[in-house]
C-alpha cells in the first residue's frame, strides 16, 4: 500500500495532505494519486465490511478523500482539463442517507475526464433532484446510498422525476453498498453500478455515444 492510500485508510487528514503536496511537488501524475487514493478508500470499505470500521469512519474517510481531491483537482484540470465538455452529470445521495464515499470518487473521476458535475450532497430529497435537473439539464443522474433503508428512495426519486417531466432523455444510475444484488428495473433505474469505476465507465459510454440529451 502506498503512502497516500495508507494515510487515507488510517483516516489521517494531516498525513494525507502532506503526502499529496509532496508528491505533486515532485511532479507525480495526479491521476496516479487519484488511483492511490481510491485504493485507500477501498481499504476503508474492507475494514467496514470486516467490522473494524463503522459508519462514522466512512463519513470521516469521505472527508479525508475530499481534502486530497481539493489539492489534486487543480493539477488535474491543468493537465487534462480545458477541453470541450463531455457532458453533464448530476449526483446526490438520496434522502435518508448521509454517506457519500463512493459518490466522492465518482465525482472526481468524472471531473478529471472532462465531465461537468453538479453534486447535491447527501440526504437529498426528490424535490431537490427535480429542481437541479431543470436547472442543470444533465444527461445522466447518479444516485447513491449505503443504508438498505434508503433503497426505496431510488425508485421514489426516479418516479418523481418522471412525474415532473425531467426524466425523459436522462439516464439514471444507482450505486452504493446497498445495490450489490439489486436489479435496475426494481428501482426504475437504467443501470446499477457495482463500484465507482464501473459506474463512471458506463456514464462515459452514454455521454460519448450521444445516446442521451439534456433533460427538461
Amino acid at each position: 500500500m502506498g503512502e497516500l492510500s495508507a494515510a487515507i485508510a488510517a483516516l489521517d487528514v494531516g498525513r494525507t495532505r502532506e503526502v499529496v503536496e509532496a508528491d505533486l511537488g515532485t511532479g507525480r501524475d495526479p491521476m496516479e494519486l487519484i488511483d492511490e487514493a481510491r485504493v485507500g478508500l477501498q481499504t476503508v470499505g474492507e475494514k467496514f465490511d470486516a467490522g473494524e470500521y463503522f459508519l462514522i469512519e466512512l463519513v470521516r474517510a469521505a472527508q479525508v478523500f475530499q481534502e486530497a481531491a481539493e489539492l489534486i483537482n487543480p493539477k488535474l484540470q491543468e493537465l487534462y482539463g480545458g477541453g470541450e465538455s463531455r457532458g453533464r452529470v448530476l449526483l446526490g445521495t438520496v434522502a435518508g442517507d448521509i454517506h457519500d464515499l463512493g459518490k466522492s470518487i465518482v465525482k472526481v473521476l468524472l471531473e478529471c475526464r472532462g465531465v461537468e458535475v453538479m453534486d447535491l450532497g447527501v440526504d437529498v430529497p426528490a424535490e431537490r433532484f427535480i429542481e437541479a435537473a431543470r436547472e442543470f439539464r444533465p444527461q445522466v443522474v447518479g444516485m447513491s446510498a449505503l443504508l438498505t433503508a434508503a433503497i426505496p428512495q431510488f425508485k421514489a426519486t426516479i418516479e418523481a422525476m418522471e412525474a415532473a417531466g425531467v426524466r425523459s432523455g436522462v439516464k439514471t444510475v444507482v450505486g452504493g453498498g446497498t445495490v450489490i444484488d439489486l436489479e435496475a428495473s426494481v428501482v426504475s433505474a437504467d443501470h446499477v453500478a457495482l463500484d465507482a469505476n464501473e459506474g463512471v465507465e458506463r456514464m462515459l459510454e452514454w455521454l460519448d455515444a450521444g445516446a442521451v440529451e439534456g433533460g427538461a
